[in-house]
């Protein structure tokens, strides 16, 4: 009976083990627009991600996406 638990959390631990990084690398924080301004030719959008700032930099003409993935 012990040799059954043990495969079996063997199993278990083979099977999170497999499937966890997929998990992880699945997961996305969604940030949201907080200000934009032009330089240049380029607009840089900035946006508020979980408490932290993050940056992206699109044509002067186009729209800052209201949210981004990260």
């Amino acid at each position: 009976m012990k040799k059954l638990y043990k495969l079996l959390i063997a199993f278990i631990v083979l099977a999170m083990s497999i499937v966890y990084p997929t998990l992880v690398a699945n997961s996305a924080v969604t940030c949201f627009f907080k200000s934009e301004y032009t330089s240049g030719f380029n607009k840089i959008c900035t946006y508020n991600c979980v408490g932290s700032d993050v940056a992206i930099t699109i044509g002067a003409t186009e729209l800052c996406p209201l949210t981004i993935q990260r």
